[in-house]
């Protein structure tokens, strides 16, 4: 996502073009947000499996920091877009390395006292605070119309939609399935019905999305008849 806007928010800045810049920068963020919260429920409800699937579960110890750090999915996210999408093409790369600095300052000073005591999870602990930290930073300097972009995008839908997906997929736990097969059912149900309940909601991105999708099929299906 971010090779692919940075070109285009750089061109339309150099060229006045700001509602096309403000119009790309929302919908990556509405993206971000699409994608990172239900990985991050999913996540941290399954991640008993994912570690058990990865590593085995002599590793059974990670699940814990393993849950705690799935959230820095949604400041990574949002930082990159921060960062990357509109403090470079306008010529502020500082404001990404003041940021970055603060990040590793609190991570550093938050490892120092956690790990000696909680170890893994006080390092999951540290690298959470600090990209949050780094969100904040970034967050504080922009602009407030750029800021206002932040809240508008379907942010309840998608809630929903992952409550609604944890309900359905959550009674794969009760059967002592291998993981792969856990995660793989676990998956389809939970991702299935957080997508039912955006396209029943009506949510904008999603049905682009699908709209897409099916112009790419017809595509396909008549060049295949040529």
């Amino acid at each position: 996502l971010g090779a692919v806007l940075l070109p285009r928010a750089t061109y339309y800045v150099e060229n006045g073009r700001v509602k096309e810049f403000e119009i790309i920068i929302q919908k990556a963020i509405k993206f971000v947000f699409l994608v990172s919260i239900p990985m991050i429920v999913y996540f941290i409800i399954f991640s008993k499996e994912g570690i058990d699937f990865l590593c085995g579960l002599d590793y059974e110890k990670s699940i814990v920091p393993m849950q705690i750090i799935m959230p820095t999915l949604f400041f990574i996210g949002l930082t990159n877009i921060i960062g990357v999408q509109i403090y470079v093409p306008i010529g502020k790369e500082k404001i990404v390395l003041y940021s970055m600095i603060a990040g590793g300052v609190t991570d550093l000073l938050i490892n120092i006292i956690l790990i000696p005591k909680y170890a893994a999870i006080g390092a999951s602990l540290g690298t959470l605070i600090a990209e949050l930290v780094v969100l904040l930073v970034q967050f504080l300097f922009l602009e407030n119309k750029m800021k206002t972009l932040f809240f508008n995008n379907g942010i309840l839908k998608i809630f929903t939609a992952s409550i609604f997906g944890s309900f359905i997929s959550l009674w794969v736990k009760i059967f002592c399935l291998p993981s792969i097969i856990a995660l793989i059912i676990s998956a389809v149900c939970f991702f299935c019905g957080y997508a039912i309940v955006l396209i029943i909601m009506g949510d904008e991105m999603v049905l682009e999305l699908i709209n897409d999708i099916k112009k790419f099929i017809v595509k396909i299906f008549k060049i295949e008849n040529r």
